[in-house]
């Protein structure tokens, strides 16, 4: 008993405590990221283990201990606010674990993975709102591994944080279970091959756009003299470096957040009037961050920043909109407005008085459009992503961490850089009143980058684009979709959830079985997999069975209905997604050093009905597309009642695996081979100056196709798995078989594809090298001989 409650505390405190403090020893400053990919393994261990307040407990527990030495910074400023922040986000840490350990208790081995669908979501949840404060997202600790975080321009940060969770659960499952470790070394490294590979190539990618020579400015101001000394002190400071910087050949130069005091009003004109001539004299446009207060009842004052150009004067501004919860103004002060009276930061100009901008900005600058964040601002990734659609083709962020003293504080800001120009494929320029100021180009690689409280000038050559990323486009969309499946998963575990006293006579009951079986038959035989169940229950006739199949299959169908009406809302904006491909905008594309189609393809409907016809067959095939989770989980409740607690795992690994290969497939299809296959057929009539026209129900055809069949011949190396583990083939048969695979592979690839050579090589090559990893997976997955 005393053994028992010992490793209960351990499950209710050290295990989380350990996990938070792993975990926030993976975020900037120190280079730590790769702690980030075992942090979360004593937290799921806890959640496994406990079950209601006491999971909430444990999820709570690691909440502080990883805030506290992540966010400690904000104590600089206000030491109840760092409270109050540790606290309030630890709740949802503490809400994760709960929901986390009611998916377990109602799915199982299978509800592991359910862990990157819900954290994600949380993740998403809490950047929402005027509480809205996405600053310690776990896919910021990956910040240094460039080519590991490219793909975040489809995902965002977000589906870093999804990644870095997925790999905890896989070295989890590393740790637990030997006997399999082949199998899960190569899901391991996979988790790392796909996103390095697109890495890689999208890395190697040469944009020939225009350059822009830009500069920022760094005064090192100590904040609060910066505010009591006025402007006459930081004009001071920052004359003398602004024409460091004009001589350096720089035509936008960019000053910190509150840089200059007060810009519109009349009585600072003279001060208005000191920096425009600076600017005339240079003849460059100057950015700056200042206050700026709108007269009236009652008067509004923003953090804003404003756009200096040659014999022009202010041409634009910008007022701050995401503001620090608390710091900057207190939350919801439209329901709460005598909380905006309240000083509850001590920082002396910091208060919660401010107002919030309702206008995204973007700047006419020299030869540049591009919006500027500051501060805070710079933190939220959909928010971010509105400037770009917008049309910014370079993002300008100014900050004052100054306030954060010499703490880990400005560092982790700066690395939010790196994500935001990622994320958009936009240079960034980042100037920091103490630091941290650099250039960061549109794939994280930063330049000119200065250390803290030091004056500096960097001045450099950042690109001009105007391309949009698919995060660019759709913004949040993956993390959202994240948000719906976790809602969708915890409703259905607290609905039908067994509980913990049900598990626990469960395993009682499979206790029981075992201690009348003989040696080495206990639980399931490893060695003959595919064997019956063990269960005590009285068979089902035949008839009911295919009554509960028919049930669960006509479920099945209304989740078809029911994502072909979601489909059919949202079809323009996926038809927009399927004709991506053909725009020319694709790494593997400018790998190969394709010109882009000139002149575009044209799409087109000749019947009166052909578009119709097309969103019909969209939302039809994106309702099948949204229905299959709920395919796998019917036919998974149709099938787990007769299987071992083994062969359960096996199923919950080939669904999962499954799933993973599909998507893998389609991402070849759609990144590289609809292209390819296009600019091939396309081609053909260069040389006779035929123009590209394409029906758009022959082209979203032509597309689901592909996009489908490669995503069923990437499930080959599954289907070995099971085929290897059911005894039906073996390694050594499929090696005797290669010669006779390879052509039926590329008879295969004819009759899947359409009737182009392109599209037919590239998955007939994939289907060899396929076949050759299948052979590996025999071997690892095969029966032992008896």
């Amino acid at each position: 008993m005393a053994l028992g409650v010992k490793k209960g505390w351990m499950f209710l405190l050290v295990y989380p405590a350990v996990s938070g403090l792993i975990l926030g020893a993976a975020f900037p400053p120190l280079p730590l990221g790769v702690l980030a990919y075992v942090a979360l393994i004593p937290l799921f261990i806890s959640a496994q283990r406990l079950g209601g307040r006491q999971a909430f407990t444990a999820g709570f527990v690691q909440g502080v201990f990883f805030y506290l030495p992540t966010i400690y910074w904000i104590s600089w400023v206000s030491p109840p606010g760092m409270l109050g922040a540790v606290l309030y986000m630890s709740v949802f840490r503490g809400l994760f674990t709960y929901l986390f350990s009611r998916v377990l208790d109602r799915f199982g081995t299978l509800g592991l993975w359910s862990a990157p669908i819900l954290w994600v979501g949380f993740e998403y949840f809490n950047s929402l709102g005027d509480l809205g404060f996405p600053w310690a997202v776990v896919g910021n600790s990956q910040s240094s591994f460039l080519p590991l975080i490219q793909y975040s321009s489809v995902t965002g940060v977000y589906g870093l944080s999804f990644w870095v969770v997925a790999v905890n659960l896989v070295a989890l499952a590393l740790l637990r279970d030997v006997g399999r470790r082949k199998i899960l070394l190569t899901a391991f490294a996979a988790l790392f091959i796909a996103p390095l590979t697109q890495g890689y190539l999208a890395l190697s990618e040469e944009h020939a756009g225009e350059k822009i020579v830009v500069a920022a400015v760094q005064p090192d101001m100590p904040p609060v003299a910066k505010e009591y000394r006025g402007f006459k002190y930081n004009y001071g400071k920052l004359k003398p470096m602004t024409e460091l910087a004009a001589e350096q050949g720089a035509r936008l130069i960019v000053w910190p957040e509150t840089a200059v005091g007060y810009m519109k009003s009349e009585t600072h004109r003279r001060d208005r009037e000191q920096v425009q001539h600076l600017v005339d004299t240079l003849n460059v446009h100057l950015y700056t961050g200042a206050y700026r207060l709108v007269s009236g009842s009652p008067v509004k004052v923003y953090n804003s920043s404003f756009l200096f150009a040659p014999g022009k004067g202010i041409t634009d501004f910008y007022d701050k909109t995401r503001l620090v919860p608390f710091g900057e103004r207190a939350p919801f002060p439209e329901l709460f407005p005598l909380l905006r009276k309240i000083q509850f930061s001590g920082g002396g100009f910091v208060a919660g008085n401010w107002d919030s901008g309702e206008v995204q900005t973007v700047f006419e600058g020299p030869d540049v459009r591009f919006s500027a964040l500051i501060c805070f601002d710079s933190v939220f990734p959909g928010f971010v992503s509105e400037f770009v659609a917008k049309g910014a083709e370079l993002l300008v962020v100014i900050t004052n961490d100054g306030w954060f003293g010499r703490s880990s504080g400005p560092f982790q800001h700066a690395e939010a850089s790196v994500f935001r120009a990622i994320e958009n494929r936009r240079s960034v320029v980042r100037c920091a009143n103490t630091g941290v100021s650099t250039l960061v180009d549109p794939y994280g690689r930063q330049s000119e980058t200065t250390g803290i409280f030091h004056p500096a000038v960097i001045t450099g050559e950042v690109s001009v684009r105007s391309d949009l990323t698919f995060y660019t486009r759709y913004g949040d969309l993956f993390s959202q979709i994240c948000l719906v499946m976790g809602i969708v998963l915890v409703v259905m575990a607290i609905r039908r959830g067994p509980g913990r006293a049900q598990a626990a006579n469960t395993t009682a009951d499979t206790q029981a079985e075992n201690s009348i079986l003989p040696d080495g038959a206990q639980g399931t035989d490893v060695e003959n997999w595919a064997g019956t169940s063990s269960g005590s229950e009285v068979a089902m006739p035949f008839l009911d069975h295919l009554e509960e199949l028919r049930w669960r299959l006509l479920k099945v169908l209304a989740g078809v209905v029911v994502g072909a009406v979601i489909c059919g809302v949202y079809s323009d904006q996926i038809l927009e997604l399927l004709v991506e491909p053909i725009r020319g905008l694709n790494p593997v594309m400018r790998l190969f050093k394709l010109d882009v189609i000139d002149p575009p393809i044209r799409l087109i409907y000749l019947k009166p009905m052909g578009m119709f016809m097309v969103k019909l067959q969209i939302a039809l095939a994106g309702g099948a597309i949204l229905a299959l989770p709920l395919l796998l989980y019917q036919l998974w409740l149709f099938v787990a009642p007769g299987l071992f607690d083994r062969e359960r795992y096996y199923v919950a690994f080939i669904i999962f695996s499954s799933t993973v290969c599909f998507l893998l497939g389609a991402v070849v299809a759609y990144s590289g081979v609809v292209p390819l296959s296009f600019r091939f057929l396309i081609s053909l009539g260069e040389g006779v100056n035929i123009e590209p026209q394409f029906d758009i129900g022959f082209y979203i055809g032509f597309v689901l196709r592909l996009l489908v069949a490669f995503g069923v011949v990437f499930e080959l190396p599954v289907a070995t798995f099971f085929l290897s583990k059911v005894g039906v083939v073996t390694s050594e048969m499929m090696r005797k078989g290669r010669r006779y695979a390879v052509v039926v592979g590329f008879v295969l690839a004819a009759i899947l594809t359409p009737p182009d050579p392109i599209s037919q090589l590239m998955m007939a090559l994939p289907l060899v090298v396929l076949y050759e990893l299948s052979i590996w997976v025999a071997r690892v997955a095969g029966k032992r001989p008896a």
